[in-house]
């Protein structure tokens, strides 16, 4: 009896610390190193298969186990689009219009949430910088809230977006999405601070 006990205490000891960042797949783990950015797997939440779509991609998905809500993660790294813009601008020519990196997130958010919306472009709030910093270790942060379009959505029909910025390195991008509305605080709460930079 003792035997299967302590047989029993070391699987499931197994089990709990068999989750690292080793088991997340290289794509993403290979993004949140360009992008300076770290991963912790929201408590209760399990890995889900990624879905091909036209409207918005992303790298990694979590859903609940009981419950009919997903987060997904997006994240794009900044290190290949200031390359270009440093390139760019060694070249340009009067009138040539080119606008650094860290200039863009707040319109990515926007053509972000016209994607997977389907049009729809609600308010978007923006974090306070200092909170933003201490929560996220972002330069800039920003959330809304809408009805998800068919393709991206899948069987969801509720996302509320929250992106992150830090200059030089990345915007991040998570999707909380659901049926309903009901609960959707307390669902999403354990992945709030799931990525955070560096």
């Amino acid at each position: 009896m003792k035997t299967i006990k302590t047989l029993s205490t070391g699987l499931l000891f197994l089990v709990l610390t068999s989750f690292s960042s080793d088991n997340l797949p290289k794509t993403f783990t290979d993004l949140l190193d360009r992008a300076n950015l770290t991963f912790q797997m929201p408590t209760g939440f399990e890995e889900t298969k990624t879905i091909e779509n036209r409207q918005m991609n992303y790298e990694y998905a979590v859903k609940h186990p009981k419950k009919k809500f997903e987060v997904r993660y997006a994240i794009r790294p900044l290190d290949n689009l200031i390359r270009d813009y440093e390139e760019k601008e060694k070249n340009k020519k009067p009138g040539d219009i080119n606008i650094h990196p860290n200039k863009l997130y707040s319109s990515l958010l926007q053509v972000t949430t016209l994607n997977i919306s389907g049009g729809q472009l609600p308010e978007i709030t923006v974090f306070d910088k200092q909170a933003v910093k201490q929560e996220f270790n972002a330069d800039w942060g920003a959330t809304t809230f809408v009805e998800v379009g068919k393709e991206f959505g899948q069987k969801y029909k509720y996302c509320m977006i929250v992106a992150i910025h830090k200059d030089n390195f990345a915007d991040a991008y998570f999707f909380y999405l659901s049926d309903s509305k009901d609960g959707f605080d307390e669902l999403m709460n354990p992945a709030f601070h799931s990525l955070k930079f560096k």
